[in-house]
């Protein structure tokens, strides 16, 4: 922050910070500020995390939420959560930490994320992350893959511009739902969670799952999971009552679905109008997504 000097010979700031807005309603509770200390959620008080930390600087979530336009994909460098990329995962590992104070013994996290591209080079993220969580001590219980079917980052180009050894750059097309466990006895659910329908043997039985990703300018965010994504967790790793948290709540998706599925929800973001965004999504909760994606599987000829 710079200071100047006002005519009196009082400090001011050129650029005030924005009001810090939270956000409290039936069965949930929204806080504007960073995730790092999350004084207001009592020791082993959250059932499950479900959650996309930011990308580090790929995403400037800070433009965008002060623009509410297209313009925040790399207009500049974005550092509210890391300078370097080791930085950010210092920083992953501190929320984290604070996320498994709060989370009951047995309790689970679920974080969404992909393989960051930045500047022409590739993060394992998801890799990177999984090893910080474990130094933390959350243990290891499963990974999914999110194959979001319909959308992703486009680099095959490359290849069919060069068929040749070395080009080759698949599209991204998925992210890791990275899914760990607080140490001690697992939680174990009395009622029935979902259906055991077609829609479970055949996409959510097993650890690739195809959603397609939110449409573009439907939510007023950069980059939104779908609900159902959200949906499914919850009601696999929780129960009705428990009270769930986003660390990064954004537009509030994991909120939606946990109000939706009869659960609480707590969440934190430092900017103050993706709180606003979550408050009326969860007050006027959009109808659920009509269809879902199932794989087929067609035998191709080799050339």
């Amino acid at each position: 922050m710079t200071l100047d000097f006002a005519n009196n010979g009082t400090i001011t700031d050129p650029k005030p910070k924005p009001r810090k807005r939270g956000a409290k309603g039936p069965r949930y509770r929204f806080y504007c500020q960073p995730s790092e200390k999350m004084r207001q959620c009592p020791d082993s008080s959250v059932a499950l995390t479900v959650t996309s930390p930011p990308y580090w600087n790929a995403i400037d979530y800070d433009i965008h939420a002060r623009s509410g336009d297209d313009v925040w994909h790399r207009e500049r460098e974005y550092t509210a959560f890391g300078d370097t990329f080791e930085d950010y995962l210092v920083n992953i590992a501190t929320v984290f930490s604070e996320v498994k104070r709060v989370t009951l013994d047995g309790g689970f996290c679920a974080i969404v994320i992909g393989t960051i591209l930045h500047k022409k080079r590739h993060y394992p993220a998801p890799m990177l992350i999984t090893q910080r969580m474990l130094d933390i001590g959350w243990e290891f219980h499963q990974d999914i893959v999110w194959n979001k079917v319909t959308g992703g980052v486009k680099r095959a180009g490359v290849f069919i511009q060069k068929p040749r050894s070395g080009y080759y750059y698949p599209n991204i097309m998925t992210e890791y739902i990275l899914v760990f466990r607080k140490p001690g006895e697992p939680r174990r659910g009395r009622e029935k969670a979902l259906e055991i329908d077609q829609l479970f043997t055949r996409d959510i039985a097993n650890n690739v799952w195809h959603i397609a990703p939110v449409p573009p300018k439907t939510i007023n965010h950069p980059c939104p999971f779908p609900e159902e994504l959200a949906r499914r967790l919850i009601v696999l790793y929780s129960d009705a009552g428990d009270e769930i948290l986003d660390p990064f709540l954004g537009s509030g998706q994991t909120a939606v679905a946990a109000l939706k599925n009869g659960r609480r929800c707590v969440g934190y973001d430092i900017e103050a109008e993706y709180i606003d965004l979550a408050r009326e999504r969860v007050k006027r909760p959009p109808p659920p997504r009509q269809f879902n994606l199932i794989p087929r599987f067609e035998k191709v000829e080799i050339n």
